[in-house]
């Protein structure tokens, strides 16, 4: 089930659209990741995700080519704002 799951962000060919191979590299293997994260919880949740996890990745993809922004900023900002209250903060800055 997990392989059908990352199929469909390997077959949207939308979503790296306009993006250098390694931020297409970047963000995919990104979006796989948080899929096998949530299938190791519930394969039954990692299902209603992909469909909002395909749309942040467009978002994403969009940002990147608009304003030049490299993919892996983006996802590191996401990931700060997903972190949960109490946890240590990462100790990477964030580059502009």
């Amino acid at each position: 089930m997990l392989e059908r799951l990352t199929e469909q962000f390997l077959e949207d060919e939308a979503l790296t659209d306009g993006l250098s191979d390694e931020d297409a590299s970047e963000l995919v293997g990104w979006l796989i990741g948080i899929v096998e994260d949530l299938e190791a919880e519930s394969s039954e949740m990692s299902e209603q995700y992909v469909g909002q996890l395909k749309r942040l990745g467009h978002e994403l993809a969009r940002i990147a080519r608009r304003y030049s922004v490299p993919i892996e900023e983006l996802i590191d900002l996401i990931e700060v704002a997903w972190e949960e209250p109490g946890q240590e903060q990462s100790p990477k800055p964030m580059q502009a």
